[in-house]
């Protein structure tokens, strides 16, 4: 998160590049990539392991911690959603791996992720697309009677209001990412003038025995604390929001119950 003044303007980059027909990448776009083709390879790693491991005896190394990891989301996911979570598991999966490695890689030194609006804004919009997917998946056509409602009147404010998880998720991650950055820019200006007030008889070399360690720790805080707290989050109003447009247990379950009854009245009738 160290990177407030390193990231130029994103709209101004696409202005130009778009003038001289040029593709640019940023440098947080390309941390993206990166981060998303470390999180590929160990899933393609850890699938190949998968693939080969003897059933018959237990596992070990990475392979072990990823099945913990898969059942811990697993049952966050279904404690989240409220039912059973399906196919939705996989995608959690990747949301954690990705976002919490995200909020930390500026800690490698590389340009931050997260405290560039376009990455945050990325992340929502895939959001609001399973939500969506999910909602026309299981309510079909009945899926757009919730734009006329209460009454049909009310059509143009529903249609606004719909992209309000958008913009509030991807805000709030980006303002929580933006104000790590200038409390750790603003640390810095500080511990560097009073290191050179106190040690300016080293000259130059005197505006370093200060900051290095308020500011790994205030890193570490923004990065692995915030960061977790903010992956946690994001994937809980994904998790609420998808898992509203599913059909609950309840009903699921009475379906079930319904078709098992009728199964045992017809080998009753066998018998």
């Amino acid at each position: 998160m160290n990177n407030l003044f390193l990231v130029g303007d994103p709209l101004n980059e696409m202005i130009e590049s778009m003038k001289d027909l040029t593709f640019r990448l940023s440098g947080p776009t390309i941390s993206s990539l990166i981060v998303m083709s470390l999180v590929a390879i160990f899933a393609i790693v850890i699938g190949i392991q998968a693939a080969t491991h003897d059933p018959l005896k237990p596992t070990k190394g990475p392979l072990f911690l990823a099945e913990a990891f898969y059942e811990w989301v697993e049952n966050w996911s279904r404690g989240i959603m409220g039912h059973d979570p399906r196919d939705m598991v996989g995608y959690f999966f990747c949301l954690f791996a990705y976002l919490f490695l995200a909020f930390n890689w500026s800690l490698t030194g590389l340009p931050g992720i997260i405290d560039f609006l376009v990455l945050p804004l990325s992340l929502s919009i895939v959001m609001f697309i399973l939500i969506q997917v999910t909602a026309l998946r299981y309510q079909k056509f009945h899926y757009f009677h919730r734009y006329i409602e209460p009454v049909p009147i009310w059509l143009p404010i529903n249609l606004l209001t719909m992209w309000t998880p958008i913009i509030s998720t991807s805000l709030r991650m980006f303002g929580n990412a933006l104000a790590g950055s200038v409390v750790i820019g603003l640390i810095n200006w500080a511990m560097k003038n009073a290191s050179m007030a106190l040690f300016s008889f080293m000259g130059e070399a005197g505006q370093i025995f200060l900051g290095p360690i308020p500011i790994g720790i205030l890193n570490l805080y923004f990065g692995l604390f915030s960061g977790f707290i903010q992956t946690l989050v994001f994937a809980s109003l994904n998790a609420v929001w998808i898992g509203q447009e599913m059909p609950g247990d309840d009903a699921m379950g009475l379906e079930k119950q319904a078709v098992r009854a009728k199964e045992n009245k017809q080998s009753e009738k066998a018998i």
